[in-house]
């Protein structure tokens, strides 16, 4: 029964609990054995909360046996970034600064999902405070690629796409400012869906950014949906959410598509792609007219927000030129105990400041330099050198976005340009430029519109992205696009590359 678990979606897995055909505790055993045997190569996970998680299966097997009403996730194993903070738990960002900081409460995310019946299993890796593109850092090393282990998981939510693709959770949380959920997604085979800025609360995690949102990340559309339908919704703990309910994306995610337009882009009129990438995301979009989608091309160009991204370049090109080794040591003594910090730390939601923007956090990271990775200490030394030419304005931008939209429902690409590079030595980065893979996705950030990469098709036995981005708020359409093709087109999964 174990390796039926390790592949059956979340809602299957709560209907076995529903109907006491298996209980929360075997499941949260059977994904602990996988984690076991996979995680010491994948490292997909910083902490796993081994001895929590079954305390926690052993409470929702006694919830089913009391008969009381069950939540959407009853007895379902999740994983979390360590970017969202879990009460009893040590919540990390991928830094040694937090390696000891276990919060007294959970973030808005872990307390929603906890309170749906889902049983945090662990935190996912990611690179330090989800400034790099690779999820490597100095806890736990680097999550790698399911598919391929020479090969990155993507970043900044690499561990949450490494841990549901190698079937270890059926469901996993990311988070987005440039594309860190779609980008992992595309890059491991996994369903990835960036929702608009505000819709789910960042009150308690180490937000990075005004254009970020954690969000749902598993092997199945419709599992994706229902778990945004949990963590989504206003917080007034939090000043930067959504303040309006939050839309039912569930109701309508098997509605079908008829009749909704589509444009496509190859590569937003200016970026280097891999033709056989764009062949693949090209002919599974086709097969949305089979659903009644008409799909037209455009030729427009769309910006890259951050221009040339010549600050960005010059960080990589140091950190490549310093040499680093893969393993930077340290000792443990140099650990601080944060707890004395931790009142400013939730307080600091009460601001539309993003958590790591913060003038508090900022003062706390510099007191710790020699703990930050590599990349970390070169972003630390100065001012970026000033960009060759200004970047787009936001507004230029809004304009491109809303020309190409005009009466159609979404916007395809590819996800990425290629597919999921090889990890090169240290500490550099796997991307022949600067903008850190997120050349499709990051216009979506800049401009708040729900996005979702689902998997498509294979490259050299490596997955390929599709992206769907729609208008701002508008989860619902871009997540039944993603259905449709599901439907269509069933995804390709690592079990079924494995068992081939």
């Amino acid at each position: 029964m174990e390796n039926e678990f390790r592949w059956m979606t979340a809602r299957a897995l709560r209907e076995l609990v529903v109907r006491r055909s298996a209980s929360p505790l075997e499941i949260v055993e059977a994904c602990l054995a996988t984690i076991g045997e996979l995680d010491p190569v994948l490292r997909a996970f910083i902490t796993v909360a081994a001895d929590r998680a079954i305390d926690e299966a052993r409470s929702a097997a006694e919830a089913v046996a009391r008969g009381v009403p069950l939540g959407p996730l009853h007895g379902v194993p999740v994983a979390l970034k360590d970017e969202a903070w879990t009460a009893d738990m040590p919540s990390t960002a991928g830094s040694l600064i937090f390696k000891r900081f276990v919060p007294s409460r959970d973030g808005t995310v872990a307390e929603r999902l906890r309170r749906a019946g889902a049983i945090v299993i662990g935190k996912a890796n990611m690179p330090e405070f989800a400034a790099w593109p690779r999820s490597k850092n100095r806890i736990a090393g680097e999550s790698v690629n399911p598919w391929d282990t020479r090969r990155i998981s993507g970043a900044s939510s690499g561990g949450s796409a490494a841990a549901v693709v190698a079937g270890m959770v059926p469901l996993a949380v990311g988070s987005d400012g440039g594309g860190s959920i779609r980008i992992p997604s595309a890059l491991c085979g996994a369903v990835g869906l960036y929702p608009s800025p505000g819709r789910v609360p960042s009150y308690g995690s180490f937000s990075y950014t005004p254009a970020g949102s954690m969000g749902p990340m598993g092997r199945d559309v419709a599992d994706v949906a229902l778990m945004q339908q949990v963590i989504a919704g206003p917080d007034s703990r939090d000043a930067s959410a959504m303040t309006e309910e939050a839309p039912e994306v569930l109701a309508g995610l098997d509605s079908g598509v008829e009749g909704l337009r589509a444009v496509w882009s190859s590569d937003f009129g200016r970026i280097p792609v891999d033709s056989r990438v764009a062949a693949v995301a090209a002919e599974a979009l086709m097969e949305l007219s089979r659903a009644g989608v008409s799909i037209e091309e455009t030729e427009a160009v769309l910006e890259h927000p951050w221009g040339d991204a010549a600050a960005i370049t010059a960080d990589q090109d140091a950190v490549a030129a310093a040499g680093w080794p893969t393993e930077v040591p340290y000792d443990e003594t140099d650990i601080p105990d944060l707890s004395a910090e931790e009142e400013w730390m939730w307080e600091v939601f009460s601001d539309t400041v993003p958590f790591t923007a913060s003038e508090s956090f900022q003062q706390l990271r510099a007191r710790y330099v020699p703990l930050l990775t590599p990349p970390a200490q070169v972003a630390a030394r100065g001012p970026a050198p000033a960009a060759a030419a200004p970047p787009p304005s936001a507004e230029s931008l809004r304009r491109a976005m809303e020309a190409v939209l005009s009466d159609r429902d979404v916007l395809c690409s590819p996800t990425m340009a290629v597919t999921a590079p090889v990890a090169p030595e240290g500490w550099g980065t796997a991307y022949a430029d600067g903008y850190m893979g997120t050349n499709f996705t990051f216009i979506a950030n800049a401009l708040g519109c729900a996005a979702i990469s689902v998997p498509c098709g294979l490259v050299d036995g490596l997955p390929v992205g599709l992206q769907f981005i729609g208008r701002p708020g508008d989860e619902a359409k871009v997540l039944r696009f993603a259905r449709a093709l599901e439907v269509i087109r069933p995804f390709p999964t690592l079990r079924h590359h494995t068992d081939a």
